[in-house]
């Protein structure tokens, strides 16, 4: 993050963290869905504006070493891990510069991709016309940009604490006082407001969401000098003003009414037509949505937002979606069959080929299947399934709900599949980032850019020792002196059955390569 003064990052650090949703494949894969030809994802440019140590950059300059990555940061601090990380790790596509956004210019040439996460609600006004400067002087013509930023009308109430927790500390210069008193505060007020009217549980709710927040967190965003939501439509004409369109949202379900009743539906179609601008800000009424996560792209740039079906045949798919019912009818066309993901995502179908394929995807995860791979492993799996009959060959059908299953956020699509090792090899090799990152931190970075917690010391211990050179004797010996050390000489039991349902579970998090 890169917010004023860059001192506070230095004062209280923030480190950074991989984001799923900044990631060029995520980016790609929303512009080709909406008709745009952007860089392929393992041959491109990627800009971060408020890089921080370099948490989100590292990790995608090293799964594409044929691409180039910079990073801009003002904090001191930060820019110093993130070029020592780099470094440690041989990491040679990626730079990092100590940089104010202001001086930033035309000079960094020219970018595929530009980050902005946990800036633009941050910083001066001037500051943020910059951002959007630089993503529209430096993005290629198919290139996307990706800006997040705090919302009204759901930063209504946040702001309501905000600006309870800065008076409180209204006279503290010390930032670890600051946090101390602003953490008294939250407490005295959830038990002043432990009443039973509706006005105190959804303050209480709010004060229990700062309670959870870490120390970067509530110093950087809820007690920053500058925290300034805005409503959508005001982003959008902002953009609109550095010929900048609104392609959709990191997060593509947030763009659909799927969840809502048919009569909502209808309501909201009434109010917005098809004006895709009126549409979202009416979204963010009917969730008071607080926080979003843009993408951008050049104005000049011609969007289809019917994409056709059949364009979920271009994808590599994932899921890990579960069926509802404990038996699931997979064959009949008669029987509805639920399915649900993460974040309440869920879709309902009774077309055998779908069901199906929703259901390996997710026995197979974390594993991706291009479609035709999908298409065909599901026709095997109803080859002998009596009376399927053309449902359980129809390509075009399967892409159809596909494509729903995207927008409801049940099934990932991907343009360039992650690299990783289900299944661990004769001498498994974790990941180098991962075995670097184990050294000094129990949160780690997956080969599909997420965060995993190695919370126990043994798994850990075992991540180390996973670079290569040592088969399963080996490494069961290996384990079994570390753990008689911990234990001060006693006996410890490690069997090779247990190591290999470790080394599967680390298969599973995506953290082996081999």
């Amino acid at each position: 993050m890169n917010t004023a003064p860059a001192f506070a990052y230095d004062d209280v650090f923030y480190p950074a963290r991989p984001l799923p949703q900044t990631h060029p494949d995520r980016l790609a894969t929303q512009a080709r869905i909406f008709g745009m030809n952007p860089a392929p994802v393992a041959r491109c440019r990627v800009l971060e504006l408020g890089c921080g140590d370099g948490g989100n950059l590292i990790p995608m300059a090293m799964a594409f070493p044929e691409s180039r990555f910079v990073g801009i940061d003002l904090a001191e601090k930060a820019v110093t891990t993130a070029v020592e990380a780099a470094a440690a790790l041989g990491v040679e596509n990626v730079a990092f510069q100590r940089q104010d956004i202001m001086e930033a210019g035309k000079d960094l040439g020219q970018f595929d991709y530009v980050i902005a996460h946990g800036v633009y609600s941050w910083v001066p006004p001037a500051v943020r016309d910059r951002i959007l400067a630089i993503a529209a002087e430096t993005l290629t013509p198919h290139g996307v940009a990706y800006v997040s930023y705090n919302t009204y009308p759901g930063c209504h109430l946040r702001h309501t604490v905000r600006e309870m927790m800065r008076f409180h500390i209204r006279d503290v210069m010390d930032s670890r006082e600051k946090m101390a008193r602003a953490r008294h505060l939250v407490e005295f007020l959830i038990q002043a407001h432990a009443g039973p009217s509706k006005e105190q549980a959804f303050m209480r709710e709010e004060l229990a969401q700062v309670q959870m927040h870490g120390d970067s967190s509530l110093f950087h965003d809820d007690l920053a000098d500058i925290n300034v939501p805005v409503y959508f439509r005001e982003f959008v004409a902002h953009a609109a003003r550095h010929r900048l369109q609104y392609l959709g949202e990191a997060n593509v379900f947030q763009m659909h009414d799927r969840m809502y009743e048919p009569a909502v539906r209808e309501t909201l179609h009434a109010l917005t037509g098809d004006d895709v601008i009126l549409k979202e800000q009416y979204l963010d009424f009917m969730s008071d949505r607080r926080f979003r996560q843009t993408l951008l792209c050049r104005d000049d740039v011609v969007l289809d937002r019917t994409p056709p079906p059949a364009i979920a045949r271009q994808f590599h798919l994932a899921s890990q979606a579960k069926p509802v019912s404990p038996h699931p009818d997979v064959t009949s066309s008669s029987v509805v069959e639920q399915f649900r993901g993460m974040k309440g995502a869920a879709m309902a179908t009774d077309h055998p080929l779908a069901k199906t394929a929703i259901l390996l995807l997710g026995q197979r995860w974390p594993e991706l299947l291009s479609f035709d791979e999908l298409f065909q492993a599901a026709r095997r799996r109803l080859a002998d399934a009596p009376g399927v009959g053309a449902a359980g060959h129809d390509a075009d059908a399967l892409a159809e709900i596909m494509l729903a299953t995207y927008y409801a956020g049940l099934v990932e699509f991907h343009s360039h599949p992650p690299r990783f090792c289900v299944e661990p090899g004769p001498r498994p090799v974790a990941s180098p980032l991962v075995r670097f990152q184990v050294q000094s931190d129990s949160v780690v970075t997956n080969l599909r850019h997420t965060t995993v917690d190695i919370e126990d010391t043994m798994g850990r211990h075992l991540i180390g020792l996973l670079d290569g050179t040592r088969d399963r004797k080996e490494l069961l010996a290996e384990m079994r002196r570390f753990a008689g050390v911990k234990a001060a000489g006693g006996e410890v039991k490690i069997e090779p059955e247990g190591l290999d349902k470790k080394l599967r579970e680390l298969g599973r998090l995506a953290l082996l390569v081999a």
